[in-house]
């Protein structure tokens, strides 16, 4: 076991700003991290699908791991998607420059993998191809094709001992729980990505959250990842996230999200690149400004005392 482990809890994605010429804006990037930072957030996954990432070309994907590697940070840890490329010998070398840059984790994305095929071998022979201290993660990115590991394959994947994180997109908390009994004593933590399963799968041994609502309403997130608090409570808190999610998406995430956090005091411009974001300029966003103002959504809640 290596003494590095993916700390448990609720792990934004790091969402890419861009100004209003569409041009990547590191300076809000910055904000983001020094917010979750401080925040005491344990850790943030760049470069997911929510970051745009599949909108970025290669220059702007390596130019925002950089950035990220290189910002200040207390104790935060950097999960990064890396493989870029279209063998996996090039897509072992862009971990490998990743990971040298400074970023804690190289995420591997299952999607971007040469072949639909034999998912679990090719991240085998992955470890393969990188250098030995390499940290490597894996995404099971929804888009642009929603490849899924089974149980068999992350037992085999987690004994390697090299993997340390995975966000896991299947929505379906039997297979979650499967998939967290097959990696049981290895190194490797297992993240729900769902909102609607999250409940279910932290029971069944999720590590957290690593998903949307966590972006915007780190602290409320928090309180349904922690399984010491009473259940009536952490209940209450996924209600609240649930309705302040569909506000957010029926908006036009990941605009919307950016105006939210631009709200919380962030120096970031809602401008995306995403085409569900452009329901954000043609509606009106004063009804998400009046219910976050109604709802106080970011506010972890508490049980109401008994008489």
């Amino acid at each position: 076991m290596s003494d590095f482990a993916a700390p448990d809890g609720a792990w934004p994605i790091l969402l890419t700003g861009f100004d209003e010429h569409n041009k990547l804006d590191l300076p809000a990037v910055g904000a983001l991290l020094d917010f979750y930072d401080e925040l005491g957030i344990p850790g943030v996954l760049a470069l997911g699908q929510a970051s745009e990432m599949l909108l970025l070309n290669d220059v702007e994907r390596f130019a925002i791991a950089e950035f990220v590697a290189n910002h200040p940070r207390r104790n935060l840890t950097i999960a990064t998607v890396a493989n870029f490329g279209a063998t996996l010998p090039d897509q072992a070398r862009s971990l490998e420059r990743v990971f040298d840059l400074g970023v804690d984790v190289v995420v591997v994305a299952l999607a971007l993998l040469p072949s639909p095929r034999d998912l679990g071998e090719q991240l085998l022979e992955l470890t393969r191809m990188v250098a030995p201290e390499l940290r490597l993660g894996i995404y099971e990115i929804p888009e642009p094709e929603h490849r899924l590991l089974n149980a068999e394959e992350v037992g085999a994947v987690a004994a390697s001992g090299r993997y340390y994180f995975m966000k896991e997109t299947s929505r379906d908390p039997a297979a979650f729980s499967a998939k967290v009994k097959a990696a049981a004593g290895t190194n490797l933590k297992i993240f729900q990505a769902n909102l609607q399963a999250l409940p279910p799968t932290m029971e069944a041994g999720s590590a957290g959250f690593c998903g949307w609502m966590p972006i915007v309403a780190p602290e409320l997130c928090a309180q349904v990842c922690e399984l010491s608090l009473p259940a009536d409570l952490r209940k209450l808190a996924h209600d609240k996230l649930v309705a302040f999610n569909d506000v957010m998406v029926a908006h036009g995430f990941p605009a919307s999200a950016k105006h939210i956090l631009a709200g919380r005091g962030l120096a970031i411009q809602p401008c995306s690149r995403a085409s569900a974001a452009r329901k954000f300029f043609e509606i009106d966003s004063t009804a998400l400004d009046r219910y976050i103002a109604r709802e106080q959504p970011f506010a972890p809640v508490a049980l109401t005392a008994q008489p």
